[in-house]
């Protein structure tokens, strides 16, 4: 009778164990991507605050938004990806900071994604959802997006204040031109995907890096602040590729 007893508890128990496992397990992992905009480290204010920019001008934004796409998951030791399908997303100071949505269970320990829309979708703006041309992020005068806007006012010393207009794409939509792509990796901050079913990852774009790299821009200095394409706007789009983004 005990022996009976012994071998019906072990059943229950290997039951228990085996129900709980299962529990554990799951077959998708849900990841929020929370971006926070900061210009010198202060968090971003529109139409009413004034901030210094690296070469010296005051400068109150009105307006920061920019395309994310091809967001691209890794894990480094066997080389497998996943990337989003029709993945683009609209990340707009003064609207969605945040992305939602899912990826295969799995280990990953690094992070992609581009600034822009591939030259794919970008010949057309026939399109919908973040893509619908009614977000005021495609050029009047030609076919392709904005991959990033950035406008406000500025003025420098006794200056009267003036408007500046930085609008970064493709000078030419066959091409991709300023097209950028930003790598993480999530193993150094402590961030690797694979043991739980949710994720939040909280991204930083500091707004001064537009302004210095390779190529400092002073403001007060140019011809025209309304930057919309040329030579200008790829130094602009180089120097954010190099530390527009970071995780917090």
């Amino acid at each position: 009778m005990m022996k009976n007893l012994a071998i019906i508890l072990l059943v229950l128990l290997g039951f228990t164990s085996c129900k709980e496992n299962e529990e554990e397990m799951f077959t998708s992992i849900q990841v929020n991507l929370e971006f926070a905009h900061v210009l010198n480290g202060e968090a971003l204010e529109l139409d009413g605050k004034a901030y210094t920019l690296p070469s010296g001008e005051s400068f109150t934004p009105s307006k920061f938004k920019y395309y994310i796409s091809n967001i691209t998951f890794e894990n480094s030791q066997t080389g497998s990806t996943y990337t989003l399908a029709d993945g683009y997303y609209l990340i707009d100071e003064a609207g969605k900071k945040e992305i939602t949505f899912e990826v295969p269970a799995g280990s990953y320990d690094k992070l992609s994604y581009y600034v822009g829309i591939d030259k794919e979708r970008n010949l057309s703006t026939d399109q919908v959802g973040d893509l619908d041309p009614n977000n005021d992020m495609v050029w009047s005068w030609k076919t392709g997006y904005k991959f990033l806007v950035l406008e406000g006012e500025w003025e420098y010393e006794n200056s009267d204040r003036r408007g500046l207009v930085i609008h970064i794409g493709n000078n030419d939509p066959e091409t991709e031109v300023n097209f950028k792509e930003f790598s993480f990796d999530l193993s150094s901050e402590g961030l690797t995907l694979g043991s739980e079913a949710m994720v939040d990852l909280d991204i930083e774009a500091e707004i001064s890096s537009l302004f210095t790299g390779d190529s400092d821009l002073v403001v007060h200095e140019l011809e025209s602040t309304s930057i919309m394409g040329g030579p200008l706007a790829i130094s602009v789009a180089n120097n954010y590729q190099q530390s527009l983004f970071s995780i917090k």
